[in-house]
């Protein structure tokens, strides 16, 4: 009879905690080691510390570096991290896709020796970069000690809790909130919200909160604007209602089948199914069933176990063979290692609202098409979420094509500038971020931006950093243009949360021609024209030969 297998050992190694975060962003976020805590020993360091001196003592089987955001906005100094390097090391990204602290978290990665990265799919989904690493998928849960049916009386039609919380960026549940109480009896709960000190008036959480949801016959989740699964889509379920949620591929892909486990879509012909369940108790009770065993069943803390799952596989890997996970959510195996096997099988990766904005965009760009549409799509995606970095910055890159610099700095800047007013030591510039305003420091002649570009971008290699420096120094045909790391990405560079810096250097020389036309330096941009047209011919003759 085989053994019992040993109990493993993990660091998680966390941001240093931000006192000002309320009592329940922090319980939130320390759900996961919570959870993983069942399955193994944990140990928790969120001071600077000594990783060999660390590692030494604890002796852990592999190590799990958390995500930096709000609740834990600041970077650890970790000495001798090149220490043990036997030893596997992951990171889990607990952090919303679109957290403005990613780059703090993503200039860690090759420091660390991250080999692989945990996410959701909505990472993936607004970080082409993300690809560059291997990544796996991992489900939210819940606590069935809090979220189970308590077998209440049912005695609410319908809730939606936070109905009028951030309308732009949950639209779907704004709408439904003016509109269903023209259909079925609402309970409509404010948001008592997650600061600290004296709670809220009729404030709900936890078991109460739960209780809430069991009483109604339906409960509304939304997806936001950036179409994710949030916690309120498991809850729901799990504490013994219907879940009602748009009809959106996420969802689909933690298993919910409208009309078989939860109710899904929009309108009126979405209150027409909740009525039309509604009249028939078995209908409503098989599909309130059914809800409930898809949480319970697969997405409570008992079931994740994959952070286990992947380091067992990993530790019996054979010469040839890489570990993989089965599909999205699966669990893990270890197969024949080639190149176009894929970290996640059965897995195709779609684009949610934001990320198709964001290609669209680039494409554009790239392409020199009419970019008014651009322009109008990324200033209404501004409008979605206050602190989201990605389409400011596309408008940046619009207005140098239109050699508007002034403005280009205010947009390039915008999101670390909102960070720096917190703390300074969150300010940290994104690489392409970086790069766009070297190459602005250089247009603009100002050689105070230019010197705290340069301090920042030694920290950060990245292709787009490396790029302008050459174009700013007087760009050179004749040198190894791969050997200097000005084709694509190298290895130690960081990554970056933005659209650009994934295309080709033919691609950058002719943007950078167009702005160059565009801040009224046609000799300049007709250098790089000649330069482009040398680079394609070489190409050209390349592939002839191939």
């Amino acid at each position: 009879m085989a053994g019992k297998a040993p109990r493993r050992r993990v660091l998680c190694v966390r941001p240093t905690l931000n006192p000002e975060a309320g009592p329940l962003l922090r319980r939130i976020s320390n759900e996961w080691v919570d959870a993983l805590a069942l399955h193994c020993h944990v140990d928790t360091i969120d001071q600077d510390f000594d990783f060999e001196q660390v590692c030494e003592k604890l002796k852990p089987d592999f190590v799990v570096f958390d995500a930096v955001h709000w609740v834990r906005p600041q970077r650890l100094n970790i000495a001798n991290i090149d220490a043990f390097p036997e030893i596997p090391r992951v990171l889990y990204l607990n952090c919303d896709p679109h957290d403005p602290m990613r780059p703090l978290l993503f200039g860690m990665l090759e420091t660390y020796g991250i080999e692989t990265i945990f996410c959701g799919i909505e990472h993936l989904q607004h970080m082409p970069e993300l690809e560059r690493f291997t990544c796996h998928l991992l489900p939210l849960f819940v606590d069935r000690k809090i979220f189970r049916d308590y077998a209440v009386e049912k005695t609410i039609p319908v809730t939606i809790f936070s109905g009028h919380l951030f309308p732009a960026f949950y639209p779907w549940r704004a709408k439904i909130t003016q509109e269903i109480q023209h259909f079925l009896p609402t309970l409509v709960y404010t948001h008592p919200g997650y600061q600290s000190g004296t709670p809220a008036p009729f404030e709900v959480r936890d078991e109460k909160y739960a209780r809430l949801i069991s009483q109604s016959y339906f409960s509304i989740a939304d997806t936001t604007r950036l179409d994710y699964v949030v916690r309120k889509h498991l809850e729901i379920p799990a504490a013994g209602a219907i879940l009602v949620a748009p009809d959106s591929e996420v969802v689909k892909r933690y298993g919910f089948v409208d009309l078989e486990n939860c109710i899904l879509g929009s309108g009126e012909e979405l209150y027409a199914k909740m009525i039309a369940v509604s009249a028939k108790p078995d209908v409503y009770n098989r599909i309130k069933k059914n809800g409930y065993r898809l949480i319970q069943d697969n997405f409570t803390r008992e079931q994740w176990t994959y952070l286990l799952d992947w380091y067992e596989c990993r530790m019996a890997l054979k010469p040839g063979e890489m570990t993989q996970q089965t599909k999205q959510f699966g669990r893990f195996r270890n197969v024949p290692a080639r190149p176009d096997t894929p970290a996640i099988d059965n897995f195709v990766l779609h684009d949610n609202p934001m990320s198709a904005i964001l290609r669209d965009a680039r494409d554009a760009i790239l392409a020199g098409d009419d970019l008014g549409p651009t322009q109008a799509a990324l200033n209404d995606a501004c409008q979605w979420i206050g602190h989201i970095a990605e389409p400011p910055f596309m408008l940046g890159m619009l207005a140098m094509l239109r050699g508007q610099l002034e403005e280009a700095i205010v947009l390039f800047t915008r999101r670390g500038n909102a960070q720096g007013r917190l703390n300074p030591n969150m300010g940290r510039l994104d690489p392409c971020e970086i790069a766009w305003l070297l190459l602005l420091s250089a247009l603009l002649n100002d050689g105070d931006l230019r010197e705290m570009m340069m301090g920042q971008a030694q920290a950060v290699p990245h292709v787009s950093i490396r790029r302008v420096l050459w174009l700013i120094s007087g760009p050179v045909q004749c040198i190894d243009f791969a050997k200097a790391g000005l084709e694509g990405p190298m290895p130690g560079d960081c990554l970056s949360v933005h659209w650009f810096g994934q295309e080709d250097f033919p691609q950058w020389l002719a943007l950078m021609e167009r702005v160059l036309d565009g801040c009224g330096l046609p000799d300049q941009a007709a250098m790089i024209r000649v330069l482009a047209d040398g680079l394609a011919g070489i190409n050209s003759a390349k592939a002839i030969a191939v």
